[in-house]
């Protein structure tokens, strides 16, 4: 039986760069697609969002939902119910984090809209990520990473500081606080900021990656273990009590964009890498062995999905198995404006 499995593919029509799946019962089979196009005519940055019922055994990726929107660069489900609401936030091109709610019907709807600059700004929200279903960040094309809170009136912004040179492509919560955020920017550096006070980071690391650091991910399981992404193609593994040295490095063959953790176990992490498709990588690999004073292990490449032919940017775990026990994965790539699902078996 093959181990990876190509079961189907949709055209977006725009371009295509994330994609995420609901982690709610009874709506697990639920994914979110966003795409992002520059109209040079209109000298403007048009996307949409197409919501799916991606059921493991019976897959049909007509969509249920389209909604047009600014372009979009990244879409995050919240990761507890925000008021007993299941909400999604969006990432767009003219600065603003839109929230939406999911309701029992299966379609989303505008609930709230935070502009993070002033919107003729030429700022671009590039990605955001939540804090159980309470606390946002954003990081943006000026290099600024913002928090907001959410309450029952919406958003609200109550910080942004300077944290990068040049854009700031990733900021990411530490799975574990929600006072600490991680930002990677194309200045090559990563940082940890820790929300009482952000005039300096707690943390800076220049010297890890040699391109932009794009991907941060803090695992959901361990607390001690961080994961981050850079497009010099390389996937590091971290200690964060010993942030002096990276306890592995994986060359991936590609840019690494996305970094997303194994839904339960975080045993495996999923990775986009633009021109090199997607990798499934064992976290635990052949020394999964730990010591009280660092952490040990081998990641190694177990699966690889080189079916899109164009960057490799959006992907995600489905959180539903089928019924022979292979695991659905959602992908989507830009220029070929492409969303794919497939399967593989651990």
């Amino acid at each position: 039986m093959e181990n990876i499995k190509k079961l189907l593919s949709w055209d977006t029509a725009l371009y295509a760069d994330c994609v995420e799946f609901c982690p709610f019962e009874p709506y697990l089979s639920i994914a979110i697609c966003g795409t992002y196009q520059l109209c040079e005519s209109e000298a403007s940055r048009v996307g949409r969002l197409s919501l799916h019922s991606i059921d493991p055994d019976q897959i049909d990726l007509t969509p249920i939902q389209l909604v047009d929107s600014p372009g979009i660069l990244d879409v995050k489900w919240c990761r507890q119910k925000s008021y007993n609401q299941i909400s999604l936030a969006v990432a767009n091109s003219i600065g603003q984090i839109v929230v939406y709610t999911f309701d029992p019907d299966s379609v989303i709807r505008q609930q709230h809209v935070q502009n993070i600059c002033d919107v003729d700004g030429g700022r671009l929200a590039l990605s955001c990520d939540w804090y159980g279903g309470c606390k946002i960040a954003v990081s943006d094309s000026k290099g600024e990473v913002s928090c907001l809170n959410i309450n029952n009136q919406g958003p609200e912004l109550v910080g942004t500081w300077k944290a990068h040179d040049y854009e700031a492509w990733v900021a990411s919560f530490d799975r574990h606080s929600d006072q600490l955020i991680y930002s990677g920017g194309d200045d090559s550096c990563f940082r940890l900021w820790d929300m009482r006070d952000t005039t300096s980071s707690v943390l800076t690391n220049r010297k890890a990656h040699q391109m932009g650091v794009t991907s941060i991910e803090t695992s959901p399981v361990d607390s001690n273990i961080l994961a981050t992404g850079s497009y010099d193609e390389r996937l590091l593994m971290w200690d964060k009590r010993h942030m002096k040295n990276w306890l592995s490095e994986t060359n991936l063959g590609g840019g690494v964009w996305k970094l997303k953790w194994e839904p339960v176990s975080a045993r495996h992490l999923l990775a986009a890498t633009m021109h090199n498709g997607f990798h499934l990588v064992d976290c635990l690999g052949t020394s999964g062995e730990t010591s009280r004073e660092q952490l040990s292990f081998e990641p190694t490449i177990v699966g690889s999905y080189q079916e899109h032919s164009s960057l490799a940017y959006g992907c995600d775990w489905g959180r539903q198995l089928s019924s022979s026990g292979r695991r659905t994965i959602a992908s989507c790539s830009f220029y070929d404006h492409s969303l794919h699902v497939w399967s593989w078996l651990p």
